[in-house]
């Protein structure tokens, strides 16, 4: 599998975002048209549910499922990996639903006080499992390398979605059930064309060896799964009961510069893996697992550069002067998008000596070390203090994930070009954070380091910009088409 194969899956993948928040915009103007204050709140509830109760019942199968699937050679093989997982899927739905439906009372009052969306909770629980199926299908369409297929199938959905929201929204006036209902819609469509195009692979087929493999894999995954889900709440609560609400607001704008990063982040998550376990059936994978790194590290470098110097030209044009206060910290958080991002591959180690109890150690380990910086420094530098905690904590599992896959593994990714770069990121952002730098400045200052930057970097850039912006040109063909 070259290189390329790689970035053409990686560019594809990564549209997928974006149309996905096009999607979301459209749909705002009905939500806030048609939907009460409390309505919106209930819909952000039931969905959240929905995802809790989905990740009950695949528990990070599929991680398992991915992790396997180039090592079984055969179609026999295959079909017999990927049959167990989606068995144990249907038998964690009922399992599920069942506990779900017994405590269906207790479970609806956490939230609710009054019985104004009980058929609309109710709807959630039977969502669930169609998600479940929906999120497994998804994964298995990655290993089959089809990501045009994926690409407009998902696409389907969200027209599906779309359409059937507001058919149940604005013309049956179903309020918080019919955005469920829109949900459920688009989620069947996807498992009755994915199931479709994966039917090859289905059989009655509950392998006790792959069942075993799947959920050695798996489980350890858990944890650290949980404890990744309960950061959003937990900083949410962090701002608010020691800040302010206000600093809320600076943080979740800072959140939402840095998501310019996310067509990179997406596009790696959906086709790394997979291009991963692929390579490793190969006796030297280790020089393009290097090669990829050094593609991603010279791009997203740039990019986090780009916007960290820039960070309050982008307030000015996407925000009101409420707004601008939130300037400091967006270098901070940048940066964590960035780590994370090269860490998906320069990481890749316990994932391919299936040692995943370790991502349950250092997210452990850096969830409490953030914890403690932030309420040893809250008093002192504020929402800074935030954005910096969880930024060490990154750094934590970065530098944790690195050394477990030189431990693990035969790969020996080169410290010091990252290290450097991050250094200098990191000087760039504190300097940003203290000192107010004019805007005409920041340009000027972006272009020329980041000239100087990009011609450091020129070959690794300009041949995976170059092959990206042909896969974009063409997905947009399949698209229109």
């Amino acid at each position: 599998m070259s290189i390329k194969s790689f970035v053409k899956s990686f560019s594809i993948y990564g549209l997928i975002p974006i149309f996905g928040k096009f999607i979301s915009i459209l749909l705002l103007p009905l939500y806030t048209r048609l939907l009460s204050p409390s309505d919106y709140g209930a819909q952000d509830i039931l969905v959240q549910l929905a995802i809790f109760l989905t990740f009950l019942i695949n528990l990070e199968m599929y991680s398992g499922v991915g992790r396997y699937f180039y090592e079984r050679i055969n179609i026999v093989d295959k079909k017999k990996l990927i049959s167990t997982g989606l068995w144990l899927t249907i038998v964690f739905s009922l399992i599920v639903i069942s506990l779900a439906l017994l405590f269906n009372d207790s479970i609806y009052k956490i939230f609710f006080e009054t019985d104004v969306y009980r058929i609309a909770f109710y709807l959630t629980i039977l969502w669930a499992p169609i998600s479940a199926l929906y999120t497994y299908f998804l994964v298995v369409m990655r290993y089959e390398k089809k990501p045009k297929l994926f690409f407009v199938l998902t696409n389907i959905q969200l027209v599906i979605r779309i359409l059937s929201t507001v058919l149940f929204v604005a013309v049956f006036k179903l309020g918080v059930t019919g955005v469920i209902l829109g949900h459920i819609a688009g989620e069947t469509s996807s498992v009755l064309m994915f199931g479709f195009v994966l039917r090859k692979y289905f059989g009655l087929y509950l392998s006790k060896f792959d069942l075993k493999a799947i959920l050695g894999f798996s489980l350890p995954l858990v944890p650290a799964v949980l404890i990744i889900s309960f950061q959003k709440p937990l900083i949410r609560y962090l701002v608010v009961n020691y800040l302010s609400i206000i600093d809320l607001g600076y943080y979740t704008i800072a959140l939402q510069i840095a998501g310019i990063l996310s067509f990179v982040q997406f596009g790696l998550k959906m086709s790394w893996q997979p291009h991963l376990f692929e390579l490793l059936q190969n006796d030297h994978y280790e020089s393009e697992v290097k090669k990829i790194y050094n593609l991603f590290l010279g791009i997203a470098g740039l990019v986090c550069f780009l916007i960290i110097t820039n960070g309050r030209l982008l307030l000015q044009i996407l925000t009101t002067p409420s707004y601008y206060s939130a300037a400091p910290i967006i270098g901070f958080v940048v940066m964590d998008s960035l780590i994370e991002i090269i860490r998906q591959i320069s990481g890749c180690g316990p994932a391919v000596a299936k040692k995943t109890q370790y991502e349950t150690y250092y997210e452990l380990c850096a969830s409490v070390v953030s914890i403690l910086f932030f309420l040893a420094f809250y008093k002192y530098i504020g929402i800074i203090g935030l954005a910096i905690a969880f930024l060490g904590g990154t750094l934590i599992k970065f530098v944790w994930s690195w050394i477990l896959t030189r431990k693990f593994t035969d790969i020996r990714i080169d410290a010091l070009p990252t290290c450097l770069l991050l250094l200098f990121l990191l000087s760039i952002s504190i300097i940003y954070a203290v000192i107010n730098i004019s805007i005409v400045t920041s340009i000027v200052f972006s272009i020329l380091v980041g000239g100087a930057y990009f011609y450091v970097k020129k070959s690794e850039i300009f041949n995976g910009c170059k092959y990206i912006n042909g896969k974009i040109s063409r997905a947009i063909a399949i698209k229109r088409n």
